[in-house]
This record gives structure tokens, sequence and C-alpha cells, in this order.
């Protein structure tokens, strides 16, 4: 409290003593207003609140280190990037990009640009379709539909150095789901990302998706995609483990609530 403010209070208080002692009058009346200091200790309560509520938003707590998976992607981008990767490489890459600041479940760039992709291809515009694949490479580097559109595209501009680096890419990770499982059974399912690159993998194995449905193993979401082999017209299913996309789902939800 300032001095000014003590002055004040001490100067009431003698006016008040005073009055009394010229009354005679042995009688206290309760105030019914609020002192100074009382509107001022609210007000700061207030405040203080307010601040706290704040810094809790800020302060969001996060179930995933987004610091730290990001900072892993980077680094295996840069690897691949060199042309130097292992199939530890793309493995690993596989499993930390849903971790990532950059996942986003449902792909909605990345199913965007692939139609752009597409477009381009079919009106023979290279440098269009190159615009496409690195707009999905840059949101998801593990993109099978980019580094598959990009091939086409680099090939066609006769860019052949390019283009032999992301068959390269495109071979990397269409391995990475092979060693993830045989797809055979819930229990093997291949291990995907995105809805994108589960479609992109069936057609780029010569299949064809004719339906769909979802199963769970071990309380994970499998999505069980039934195939066909256009020439023999022999169908199976594949079975893939889609637990990335739900669980980060889920995370993203609770984050936001908190």
């Amino acid at each position: 409290m300032s001095d000014v403010l003590k002055h004040f209070n001490i100067a009431i208080l003698f006016v008040g003593i005073s009055i009394l002692a010229g009354c005679g009058s042995t009688a206290n009346k309760a105030s019914t207003s609020p002192s100074v200091s009382d509107t001022r200790q609210s007000s700061i309560e207030e405040r203080n609140a307010e601040l706290a509520k704040e810094q809790q938003r800020k302060a969001k707590q996060q179930i995933l280190n987004y610091a730290k998976a990001d900072a892993d992607y980077q680094a295996l981008v840069a690897q691949l990037e060199q042309g130097d990767a292992t199939e530890r490489d793309f493995d690993t890459i596989i499993r930390v990009y849903p971790l990532t600041t950059k996942y986003r479940p449902y792909a909605n760039v990345e199913q965007a640009q692939k139609l752009i992709a597409f477009e381009s291809m079919e009106q023979s515009n290279w440098e269009a379709c190159l615009q496409a694949t690195a707009r999905i490479l840059e949101e998801n580097y593990t993109s099978l539909t980019g580094h598959y559109g990009a091939m086409v595209c680099y090939t066609e501009l006769g860019q052949s150095a390019q283009a032999d680096y992301h068959n390269a890419m495109l071979d990397g990770f269409m391995g990475a789901i092979w060693r993830s499982g045989d797809g055979q059974t819930p229990a093997t399912a291949f291990y995907i990302t995105s809805t994108n690159d589960l479609y992109a993998f069936v057609q780029l194995n010569g299949m064809m998706a004719t339906g769909q449905s979802i199963v769970y193993f071990e309380q994970r979401p499998i999505e069980a995609i039934k195939v066909e082999d256009p020439q023999s017209k022999l169908e199976t299913t594949w079975y893939f483990d889609v637990t990335a996309q739900f669980r980060r789902g889920i995370f993203d939800d609770i984050e936001s609530r908190r």
C-alpha cells in the first residue's frame, strides 16, 4: 500500500475518533460499502485469475513430443535426400512421421495435390505435375503418391537422374510397408500411415481395390481391403494397420480440450 493511501486512511480514522468523542456516542455502525483496499484486492485477484487461465491455455500439455519427432523426421529426410539411406531409415521414418506436427491423418492437402498432379499428367503438363508433387512431399516425404508422380513427370521431362532418385524412394517406402507385415491376416497387417498410401500401395502392386471394412485385432483398427488381380480376376483380402491415423485423431482431440 502506498504512503499516500496510508496517510489518507489514518486521516479518516482520526476524523472518525473526533466525531465520536464530540458526540459522546458509544454506538458503532457497520459499514455497508467496501473499502478502497477491499475493492483493489478484488480487482487484483480477478486479474490474477485471468492470467492463470491464459497461462494454462498457452502451456497446454502435449501428449506427443513434437519437437523431438520433428527433429528426427527432418534428419531422416536429409538422409534420404543424400541418397545413402538404408532399409532401416525407410522403416524408421514411416513410424516417426505420424508423431510429427506435419502429420495430418486425413491428408487433405495431399489429396488435393494428388488430384492436380494426375490431372496435369493427363494434360502432359509436367511442370505443373512437379509443382503438385513437390507440395505433397513437403507435407509428407513418405508419400507413395508424391514420389510416384515425381518419378513419372521427371521421366517425361527427360531428367533421368531425378526420376531415378524418386524411383529409389518409391521402392524404399514400398519395401518398408512389405517388411511391416504380409497383409494376409489382421495379426500380420501392413503398417500404413494414410488412406492415400493404402490405395497407392494396392495399385502400385498391380491390384485393384473392390471393397473395404474395419475389423479390430487386439483393440487395433485394421482396414480389410478386398483386392482383385485384374488379370486372373482372383480376389483376396489385404489387411492394413491404420492405428496411426486413429491414434493421432484421438490425441489431437484430447489436446484441443486441454
